[in-house]
């Protein structure tokens, strides 16, 4: 057997209604049965899924996925359906449309198949005015879909009318082309045990490319939402073994390091560092047209999304109440972890009451994969128009996300499961912290804003100084987010830094004694000894303003040349030591000094000699007991 590549195909989608003669063609067209199933041949109807591969007349194989036409199993055909690429719509001319018909153009339309054909099938068992009939009948019906103006072909499966026709119309189908390159996805809707080989998983392999060997991820469907490794120990498609397929195959996939009760229907197999499950996501929904009622703000219903169904709340969030036709923007809670991609579609189905046809209320595309919990809907109403309306780019998504999570900032892994862009650092709106996180450009430049919004503050406070200390701006941003600004600064010559004194490039600091009244005030303070008088008196005798005074006095404090004694007394540093020195003998000689003893070494009256014994306390030099003071520890 040879081992190769894939080859490209066609996903080919078998629906419609029950006993219409879906698995009857398929068989005419296939040579396969498709009804593998022991219940299925005893009853006579396609209960899950079947698989053929069909040679077109181009040479082209077509992967055909046969679905279940019996509203039972209508979990199994949206299953199916969320993968193939066209619809093969079978209608028989006996009976025309019926409820399941209109059921499954609803759900192909829904979850994106590009083009399709009709089959009228039983051909043989009609009359020419009853397949005219059926054929007006369909051409409505099909108004509005997916399948709108497709071709309608006679056929019989048992006669073979018309399958040449068939052939040559699903030949010429247009579809479009899958993401080679995206994020490897495949939503598993079938596992089994082959003996010899272990776990089996079938599936459409939706987006990106699998390769033998490759170590894969297994997303739960259920409630657990567990993630698995394994290793691709093989791959077929069409039945013959491959190296490697690419999106837009159906594929089968042995899988290693999985025991069958690890591995259902409804799971995904993704890649490491890719895609991410998740709870939540805000997506833009359409209820049915012919559906019986409104959805209410908070509806309970069923979502199936890829081959999973799972309980889920669909949240209007732009409207009170969505009516039947109409689209919102609604934010999707699953009971279970889903994987979704950027615009993945789903389908929304419910009770009789609320459903258009069969149990089909709607479904929709995803925006926003991922979502933060938000306490007010109209914040969540506005991220998720704020992507909606990015348009249809990645990169402008990505633009959008990373100025959503702002100083948070995201890692390139949960950017691309969120937009699908990969290297996002590559692009100008994003910068790499040093963390390893990105965040967006306008972030930067708000957190490098502020950076120098304070460097100015400081140096006209500080002008003086060499700069300001390192740790000092510590609360403007995280740790790593404020490092990786400050180095863009200094890298565009904004800033300069030397050990851990940062400023404003080309800031020159003045003269620390060149502040006006300096010399005045120091030679005052000098002169008074240990009465000088309070700031209020110095300005007036200066004829300055009492807050001017404030530089002066800072600076004569820095270079030691006076002493703050209360907040509007400044002494003389010479002064103030000449005093400490009297005051220690003093008490060394006597135990205790009160205040008039303090009047007597300072020679001055109470107005000065309070404030001075209550500095040397605060100082810590003495401690007050009753009226007097000791020396603190003596």
């Amino acid at each position: 057997m040879s081992v190769d590549r894939a080859p490209a195909s066609c996903i080919l989608g078998v629906a419609g209604h029950i006993d219409h003669g879906k698995t009857t063609l398929v068989h005419a067209l296939t040579g396969v049965d498709t009804d593998r199933l022991p219940e299925e041949k005893a009853r006579g109807i396609t209960i899950e899924l079947g698989f053929a591969s069909m040679q077109l007349p181009s040479g082209a194989t077509a992967a055909v996925v046969d679905m279940p036409g019996h509203e039972r199993f209508v979990r199994a055909m949206i299953a199916g359906a969320a993968g193939v690429d066209a619809l093969l719509l079978v209608v028989a001319a006996n009976e025309g449309v019926m409820p399941q018909t209109r059921e499954h153009l609803a759900i192909g339309t829904l979850v994106g198949v590009s083009g399709g054909v009709v089959a009228l099938t039983k051909c043989d068992l009609a009359e020419p005015e009853l397949i005219e009939l059926a054929h007006t009948e369909i051409a409505a019906a099909l108004e509005g879909t997916a399948l709108s103006g497709a071709q309608i072909v006679p056929v019989s499966a048992r006669t073979g009318q018309g399958l040449g026709d068939l052939r040559a119309v699903l030949d010429d189908i247009r579809t479009r082309p899958r993401d080679v390159s995206g994020p490897l996805l495949v939503p598993i809707d079938r596992a089994f045990v082959r003996h010899g080989f272990g776990v089996i998983a079938t599936g459409t392999l939706v987006s990106g490319r699998v390769v033998e060997g490759a170590t894969v991820l297994l997303a739960s469907a259920g409630a657990d939402g567990s993630v698995r490794h394994a290793r691709v120990r093989g791959l077929q498609v069409h039945g013959r073994a491959v190296t490697e397929a690419g999106a837009g195959t159906r594929i089968a996939v042995n899988l290693a390091g999985l025991e069958i009760g690890e591995i259902h229907r409804g799971d995904w197999i993704f890649a490491p560092d890719e895609l991410e499950p998740t709870r939540a996501f805000d997506a833009d929904v359409q209820l049915l047209r012919g559906s019986p009622r409104s959805l209410r703000r908070r509806t309970r219903l069923e979502l199936a999304v890829g081959a999973s169904h799972v309980g889920a709340t669909v949240t209007l969030l732009d409207a009170p109440e969505l009516h039947p036709g109409e689209r919102a923007l609604v934010r999707v809670t699953s009971a279970s972890a889903v994987l979704v991609r950027p615009g993945e579609r789903f389908v929304l189905r419910g009770p009789a009451t609320m459903a258009a046809v069969g149990s089909t209320v709607g479904g929709g595309q995803v925006v926003r994969p991922h979502v933060e919990r938000v306490r007010r809907r109209a914040v969540a109403l506005e991220r998720a128009r704020r992507i909606f309306e990015a348009g249809p780019l990645p990169i402008d998504r990505a633009r959008v996300e990373l100025e959503l999570a702002g100083e948070r900032g995201l890692t390139a892994a949960e950017v691309f499961a969120r937009t699908l862009v990969p290297a996002v650092d590559a692009f100008h709106d994003a910068c790499r912290v040093e963390d390893g996180r990105l965040v967006g450009a306008m972030t930067m430049r708000a957190v490098e804003s502020r950076i120098l919004d304070a460097l100015s503050s400081f140096h006209v406070q500080n002008p003086t100084l060499q700069g300001m200390d390192r740790h000092e701006i510590s609360h403007h941003a995280d740790e790593a987010l404020l490092a990786s600004a400050l180095s863009r600064l200094i890298a565009r010559g904004t800033v300069e830094r030397d050990a851990d004194r940062i400023r404003r490039a080309g800031w020159k600091p003045r003269d620390p004694d060149a502040v006006k009244h300096l010399d005045a005030l120091f030679a005052l303070l000098e002169n008074n000894g240990l009465t000088p008088p309070v700031t209020a008196e110095i300005a007036r005798s200066l004829a300055a303003d009492e807050l001017a005074l404030q530089p002066a006095l800072r600076r004569l404090v820095e270079r030691g040349s006076a002493v703050r004694v209360r907040n509007d007394l400044y002494v003389a540093a010479s002064a103030l030591a000449d005093l400490e020195r009297k005051l220690v003998e003093w008490l060394r000689a006597k135990g205790t000094i009160d205040a008039q003893g303090f009047k007597e070494i300072t020679g001055a009256t109470r107005k000065w000699a309070i404030p001075l014994a209550e500095y040397f306390d605060h100082k810590k030099l003495t401690i007050r007991v009753g009226d007097a003071r000791r020396l603190r520890g003596a």
